[in-house]
């Protein structure tokens, strides 16, 4: 079981629908908490540029270290393949896939043994859904790596979450960088699914499919 109380965790993405509940849950669990996202008052980084990447870490290392690490940042868009700009396909694979590996590589010298690095992919991972094939990838790769990241650390004991949750009323779909949301049915709330999250953050799970959100 993961220690909570009187850990360090930094959520990336953290004035996100998600990310700023997990920073609130794990806080509410005892945690402190360094956020960053583009629009953060604690630290504005975009992961995408290695010159803000390097300020996070600066952060991090100010602080002796992490017990925790939490990515929760993300973009999404939306369109059928056959329509789409290189350009919008290269950023969702930029910043949902690219990024978050290289903020991964980056901090792990600065997470600390015995601590926990979780990944928030998605439930598209698990159900293909039209016109969400570039995002679907990109999310998929970076759940693909949650695999092989807990055979790399498995000697430091750092427990690897692959956070599938389903469609979560975060507001992301609202704002895609191209193409316009397909109707879903309401999703779950933020600290439903953050509570879940965090719980499995303690109990040191390696996997939340979507199924155990309760869709």
């Amino acid at each position: 079981m993961t220690t909570l109380q009187g850990s360090l965790f930094l959520v990336v993405g953290a004035t996100g629908g998600l990310g700023s509940a997990i920073a609130r849950e794990l806080e509410a669990k005892g945690a402190y908490v360094l956020r960053t996202s583009r629009n953060s008052t604690d630290l504005a980084a975009d992961i995408t540029d290695a010159s803000h990447r390097a300020r996070v870490v600066a952060l991090v290392a100010e602080h002796g270290g992490i017990d925790g690490l939490v990515v929760a940042s993300g973009e999404v868009g939306f369109g059928m393949h056959g329509t789409l700009a290189v350009a919008d396909i290269s950023r969702i694979v930029e910043v949902d896939l690219t990024a978050p590996l290289a903020l991964v590589n980056d901090l792990l010298p600065h997470v600390k043994d015995n601590g926990n690095i979780t990944l928030i992919t998605g439930a598209v991972v698990d159900f293909p859904t039209l016109g969400m094939a570039v995002y679907t990838a990109a999310k998929a790769g970076l759940s693909a790596s949650c695999a092989v990241l807990r055979r790399e650390l498995r000697s430091r004991k750092i427990t690897v979450l692959d956070a599938r949750p389903p469609h979560t009323e975060t507001g992301l779909a609202t704002r895609a960088i191209y193409g316009e949301a397909p109707k879903m049915k309401e999703g779950l709330a933020p600290e439903v699914v953050a509570r879940r999250i965090v719980e499995a953050i303690a109990e040191d799970e390696t996997e939340l499919a979507p199924v155990v959100f309760g869709q």
